[in-house]
């Protein structure tokens, strides 16, 4: 092993930060027509061209896609996301690249001889919410319940403290709390490296595309965003190509009535697979399967998902059958290590006998990490307008999903900082 080799060695045994990913804020809704659009284009050219915007720090797939590795080769956690171990941590601290003369190899064969017993992390994230098109009359306050504010205000989103104790050899404990809300709490099993883990605890339910961002409108709209917790059992691993993963949990954490599954498949640069849900929270089943896909090249990466859903006793998945649908689309391109810029369409239909309750949602960013555990962000969220006949807008009391239908935008500027 060379020096550089042994710099980095030590640099892994002695090294103690732990990252987190974390909820992006609920979305917050503008109106426009095709100037709108123009205007956008502008902005987000110019944002570009920017050094004040942030690569948001999150547990991705095609990081998993690009480097041909497990999620356990850079998380703690064997499912991905949350804290990184030290491998995971050099990739972030080098913006998401190896230095040229890291031996890989090397190095983690000298981690698996060393093992963290505490480590702690904190992710602390406030924005500041610019309104438009809305009278200070209604007197609106931006929450994770609303889609926009009438006034001009910065929101505290994030508090979290994350503690993972290595219990044992193959016993990690993990514990996570939000501003007085307890978002993680469970223990994993390596029970099989790589090929069987299991979980058992209060964790975000598997589904599909593993989400840091909790205002995707089709995430929102089955409840199963990234704050999204619940209590059960799951277990998950990988077998060459292929990935699984299948959980038990308290349908809407009140009794274990729920079950779900996810079969996947990862070749070369892309991976694909289906999830599907299954659970009762109150009389009837409710039913939801969401097919997706990743792939990521040369600092290009693109992710769809597609999910329906019906409830009843009809268990049929035909056209007729399906109550709700919707589905996004996205790519994010790395311009530079520390600057990505990024764009999504979202769909949402609530009701597909219903006319009207659509929503649709362009999400344009531009981030950028301008030290090594600080970032800003800056978001744009397109809300456009639903031009179907729908009942009387009077006959709708939420605000926020009001501001949605209408077309009403909002600008974020987002700044983070995590330990």
């Amino acid at each position: 092993m060379n020096s550089h080799d042994k710099d980095w060695v030590r640099y892994l045994k002695y090294g103690n930060r732990e990252y987190n990913s974390l909820p992006q804020p609920r979305s917050l809704g503008i109106s426009g027509g095709i100037p709108r659009f123009l205007w956008v284009t502008l902005m987000v050219s110019s944002i570009s061209l920017s050094l004040f915007f942030p690569i948001v720090v999150e547990a991705r797939p095609e990081f998993a896609t690009e480097l041909k590795k497990e999620c356990s080769f850079c998380h703690l956690d064997p499912a991905g996301g949350g804290p990184r171990n030290r491998v995971g941590e050099i990739f972030e601290e080098n913006y998401f690249e190896f230095p040229e003369d890291f031996d890989m190899e090397a190095v983690t064969e000298e981690v698996k001889e060393v093992v963290k017993r505490l480590t702690t992390s904190l992710d602390f994230q406030t924005a500041f919410i610019k309104t438009t098109h809305v009278s200070e009359e209604e007197n609106a306050i931006a929450g994770c319940n609303s889609c926009h504010s009438s006034v001009d205000r910065f929101l505290l989103m994030q508090a979290e403290v994350t503690f993972n104790a290595q219990a044992s050899e193959h016993v990690r404990l993990t514990l996570s709390n939000n501003v007085g809300t307890t978002m993680n709490a469970f223990a994993t099993v390596d029970a099989i490296p790589k090929h069987l883990y299991v979980k058992v605890g209060q964790f975000r339910l598997p589904f599909a595309i593993k989400q840091k961002d909790h205002n995707i409108l089709v995430r929102e709209g089955y409840g199963l965003g990234s704050n999204k917790r619940d209590v059960g059992v799951e277990a998950g691993g990988s077998a060459g190509r292929i990935f699984y993963n299948a959980a038990f949990f308290n349908a809407n954490n009140t009794a274990a009535k729920g079950g779900l599954g996810t079969l996947g498949a990862q070749l070369g640069p892309i991976r694909a697979g289906v999830s599907a849900i299954l659970e009762k929270p109150s009389e009837d089943w409710e039913r939801l399967i969401g097919a997706f896909l990743t792939a990521s090249y040369a600092g290009v990466s693109i992710e769809g998902e597609f999910n329906f859903g019906n409830s009843g006793e009809v268990a049929s998945f035909t056209p007729d059958a399906v109550d709700s649908k919707g589905y996004y689309v996205g790519a994010k391109y790395r311009i530079f290590p520390q600057l990505t810029v990024a764009g999504r369409y979202g769909l949402f239909d609530p009701d597909r006998t219903v006319k009207g309750d659509t929503s649709q949602r362009v999400t344009l960013s531009a981030q950028y990490n301008f030290i090594e555990n600080g970032a800003i962000s800056l978001f744009y969220w397109a809300n456009l307008a639903n031009a179907d006949h729908r009942v009387s807008d009077d006959t709708i009391t939420d605000k926020g999903t009001l501001r949605q239908l209408q077309g009403t935008d909002q600008i974020i500027l987002m700044s983070r900082f995590w330990f």
